[in-house]
């Protein structure tokens, strides 16, 4: 083998090994692109569905002010509940006997 022979294989070496780190590099940069654009995606998906999540949030926050304005309780207890003020005799002091409750005012059972 002469000189030139030995310095010719070793640059063939040196070639498929830069060619081998080459491939690799790409490889991986391939394999870093895709992964980042599948992060992105499911980020993006995230994203829609949290958008998603508070306007729902917002519907239900308007919903709620509305079930729950005092005009319109209001109007539900007149109509539903029979309440009156309260009478003088109808307040009962640690001295006085307490009376059974008479039966047209128990409630009846289910």
């Amino acid at each position: 083998m002469t000189p030139n022979d030995k310095t010719s294989t070793m640059l063939r070496a040196v070639n498929i090994v830069c060619g081998l780190v080459i491939v690799g590099l790409v490889a991986g940069l391939y394999h870093i692109r895709y992964s980042a654009e599948g992060a992105a995606r499911d980020l993006d998906s995230l994203h829609r569905s949290i958008a998603d999540e508070r306007a729902v949030h917002r519907t239900l926050q308007a919903e709620w002010s509305s079930l729950n304005d005092p005009r319109r309780l209001q109007k539900l207890a007149d109509l539903h509940l029979p309440l009156a003020p309260l009478a003088a005799r109808q307040i009962e002091t640690p001295r006085t006997e307490l009376q059974p409750i008479p039966a047209h005012l128990r409630e009846s059972p289910q």
